[in-house]
């Protein structure tokens, strides 16, 4: 408790090959915004700890979107910071990411400059997690909607607009950027 004031909010989403990125993805920028939507509401009850979004996850030897999440562990650890928990942002449910990458790799990597690492937990079953998701697809079924508006709009670099964000609509037709005549 006492120390509550000094710990770094390590926002940690599954990381993208820059290739998507570059392409227009918005998959980081949608992160980004729940990152500050979840910094406004803490403020809001008075809780103003530092805090960084960083990624996880690269696989192979291709560019990835950074700063990885260790990366942030050792700067900040060397800038003085001592105490860090991650929030797995873009994760519900614990799986290999949360369990095994954050809880084991991170934590050691941590504990091994001498800081204090934990994560919240994920949401998991969660009765409120599960009642917001109910409510929204109640919402999305009466509305007749499948997904937001912005959904329709590909990725700026769009490679494969045949397919891209391409899915199958039970409730109603579905029409993305490329088919809506403007």
């Amino acid at each position: 408790e006492s120390v509550r004031h000094r710990v770094v909010l390590l926002f940690s989403a599954h990381s993208l090959p820059m290739r998507r990125v570059n392409a227009g993805d918005p998959y980081p920028q949608e992160v980004g915004a729940t990152v500050g939507r979840a910094i406004e509401d803490l403020k809001a009850m008075g809780i103003n700890n530092r805090y960084a979004l960083c990624w996880q996850s690269k696989v192979g030897p291709l560019p990835w979107l950074g700063p990885r999440t260790q990366d942030v562990i050792k700067n900040l650890h060397k800038a003085g910071c001592t105490h860090f928990m991650a929030i797995p942002v873009a994760f519900t449910s614990d799986h290999i990411e949360t369990l095994y990458e954050i809880d084991l790799e991170f934590a050691e990597e941590a504990a091994e400059l001498g800081a204090i690492f934990r994560r919240s937990p994920s949401f998991n079953d969660m009765p409120m997690f599960g009642n917001a998701l109910g409510q929204i697809a109640e919402e999305h079924l009466k509305q007749g909607d499948l997904c937001s508006d912005q959904y329709a709009l590909n990725c700026m670099g769009c490679v494969n607009p045949a397919e891209c964000r391409s899915i199958l609509n039970p409730i109603a037709p579905y029409a993305r950027l490329k088919d809506i005549k403007m």
